[in-house]
């Protein structure tokens, strides 16, 4: 279990367009910090509303490539509350697998993705590799 930062319970953003694993996302979140406030969204518009109530992020999973969530301005919101964003989905994995220059500077969370994949991302200063 994570414990709660200076201010209060840490805040998480999950973005994800299918229930099944935006749920799962939530569960290993829920098991790593039962304290958490769980942000989740099936679309990136609501995501970035909701962001508007919360000063602090601790990590962003979302379901899109760079160019989309650039687009949406949801890498300000989350950088600004001095968040993690850690991409997935289709968009991601086609940056990733074709070497574009553009995921360069981007977490990615390649599938499959097991609950311990979760875990080391939501780890402070973690990624998939530790």
């Amino acid at each position: 279990m994570q414990p709660n930062g200076p201010h209060g319970p840490d805040t998480y953003l999950v973005v994800v367009a299918d229930f099944v694993v935006l749920q799962d996302l939530a569960d290993a979140i829920r098991g790593f910090d039962p304290e958490a406030v769980i942000l989740t969204h099936s679309a990136r518009a609501d995501a970035l509303a909701s962001l508007e109530a919360h000063d602090r992020i601790s990590v962003a999973f979302v379901e899109a490539g760079p160019e989309l969530v650039e687009a949406s301005k949801l890498d300000v919101a989350v950088e600004q509350r001095g968040g993690r964003l850690v991409l997935l989905g289709d968009d991601a994995e086609a940056e990733l697998e074709a070497g574009s220059p553009l995921i360069s500077d981007w977490l990615v969370m390649p599938r499959p993705f097991s609950n311990r994949t979760i875990l080391n991302w939501l780890a402070p200063g973690g990624d998939a590799k530790t």
